[in-house]
């Protein structure tokens, strides 16, 4: 099955915001949620409301982040940059 961990930042717009966007998987990793959390709050810093979903298959467990469908480019080039300043640290 699939639980929503997180909803995100929501805005304005109230609650409802993210049950109207559609929404799109920018991230997907596997194991520990470690990765999954630390992109989601650097998304969170730089505005960007997110979901992180939980799948459990076969003793397998999936970490999925995501987004707006119109903020996924923004999204994606946000979470590029910060993994490359990962890698250089």
């Amino acid at each position: 099955g699939i639980r929503v961990l997180w909803k995100g930042n929501m805005t304005d717009r109230g609650d409802f915001m993210l049950f109207r966007e559609s929404m799109t998987v920018i991230h997907q990793s596997y194991g520990t949620p470690r990765v999954a959390y630390s992109l989601r709050n650097h998304l969170e810093r730089n505005h960007i409301s997110s979901q992180l979903k939980i799948r459990n298959k076969k003793g397998l467990t999936a970490y999925q982040l995501l987004v707006p469908r119109k903020k996924a480019e923004q999204a994606k080039r946000l979470l590029n940059q910060y993994k490359q300043r990962l890698e250089q640290a």
